[in-house]
């Protein structure tokens, strides 16, 4: 008599193997699907898309007028006449020795204690950013932002596995009595705290100086590290300037900045400044990212900062944005004045925070925009839970005025198309 086998029937190596082909495949198309981008990303698609007539308010680029002013064209034939050797090849990871001490001095002139090896030069301010979430998060950590906050954060924070806590911004920056409240009922202390102390990206709001002094106390409390991300400093229009929070409590803070708003962002040249120690963690996980940032880009920014006075430089470009900003809260005013639409005056920077009626969808107003011919990015896509639909990011940065008059304009005709 035979008895059945209750053994599963034996399958073939080739199709073992597939299976864990299979099984794989699953997986990482799971943890890609996991991968966080920004909607301002998408946003520049659809502007590309709908054609050269549309204004945009949406990208948070420099205008074409400041590209001009810094004469790139002079400066790298300068740099490939004089140094093309070296500014074409490899450099070390913690970046040019001369660049560090530009990068120091500067930060020492607004109170910070910082030497060259204090510094450490990345391509970009995003690449700072992300290579301190590398540093100092794990998946499940909590992470403290802003909200409205900077986009790209958020989407990095999400991608490290952070639990990202939004503490409302008001107009005096990240509210820090509400973020102590929210940080004692989520019952887990925060592994650091991300914040644009100046001209914040979006909403353009700075922190001010009693709230500055009350994140240094909160995040000691805390153990938890601060990362104030600080592009915009120099491009304050009016108002007293404040010091960085690097400045105040050095232990514990990465200062992080970029030359992209005041020199060139294409160039991709950013920094970070902390202690010792981290900079040499920065260093030894930037090895496997990219080994150095581009020579010929940091070569370009030394020769910007020896051979020209940046100081007249800044302000020319203060000179150029002032205007716009009052132009466009001007147009603001006359186009939107006779309905509840709401924007903030911050005192430099590139953005306006533009708040619509209660249940007037930014998403359906951009759609209607781009019907216009104007573009700007909703407010959604500075959050994470909240609820900020209602509201905008207006960037007068690459426009002109005339753009901005006529850019309005289009705007409130698409809104009054919405309301219809």
């Amino acid at each position: 008599m035979r008895v059945a086998s209750t053994r599963a029937p034996s399958r073939s190596a080739g199709e073992g193997a597939r299976d864990i082909a299979k099984a794989e495949g699953t997986r990482l198309a799971r943890a890609a699907r996991s991968i966080h981008g920004s909607f301002i990303d998408e946003t520049i698609a659809i502007v590309a898309r709908a054609g050269a007539g549309t204004i945009s308010f949406a990208v948070g680029s420099p205008a074409r007028e400041a590209l001009d002013l810094a004469h790139a064209d002079e400066l790298a034939a300068h740099v490939l006449a004089h140094d093309g050797r070296g500014a074409l090849g490899y450099g070390i990871t913690e970046g040019d020795d001369e660049l560090r001490d530009i990068i120091a001095d500067a930060a020492r002139r607004r109170g910070m204690e910082a030497a060259a090896e204090d510094v450490i030069v990345t391509a970009g301010g995003l690449q700072a950013i992300d290579i301190a979430l590398r540093l100092f998060i794990r998946p499940g950590d909590v992470a403290v932002v802003e909200s409205p906050g900077f986009a790209n954060v958020l989407a990095a924070l999400r991608n490290h596995g952070a639990r990202v806590l939004e503490v409302a911004v008001d107009a005096d920056g990240l509210d820090v009595a509400a973020a102590s409240r929210l940080i004692t009922l989520s019952g887990t202390s925060p592994k650091l705290f991300f914040v644009v102390p100046n001209f914040q990206n979006p909403s353009g709001v700075t922190l001010s100086r009693e709230r500055r002094e009350a994140l240094i106390e909160l995040a000691a409390a805390h153990g938890s590290v601060v990362i104030e991300d600080d592009p915009y400093r120099e491009l304050r229009y009016r108002g007293e300037d404040l010091p960085p929070i690097a400045a105040t409590a050095r232990d514990g803070v990465v200062n992080i900045g970029s030359f992209s708003k005041t020199f060139l962002p294409g160039v991709r040249v950013g920094w970070a400044i902390s202690d010792r120690a981290t900079v040499r963690r920065m260093a030894a996980a930037k090895q496997t990212m990219d080994s150095c940032t581009s020579s010929l880009s940091q070569r370009l920014v030394v020769a910007f900062h020896r051979d020209r006075d940046v100081a007249v430089h800044v302000e020319a470009l203060r000179a150029l944005y002032r205007p716009k900003q009052a132009r466009a809260r001007g147009a603001l005013a006359e186009h939107f004045g006779d309905v509840p639409v709401r924007w903030n005056e911050p005192e430099g920077g590139f953005y306006l925070w533009v708040e619509l009626p209660p249940g007037v969808s930014a998403r359906r107003l951009l759609d209607a925009g781009l019907a216009r011919g104007v573009a700007f990015v909703p407010g959604d896509a500075f959050a994470v839970e909240r609820d900020l639909g209602s509201s905008l990011r207006f960037c007068y940065a690459s426009a002109s005025l005339a753009d901005i008059d006529e850019g309005v304009r289009r705007l409130r005709l698409a809104y009054d198309d919405i309301l219809d």
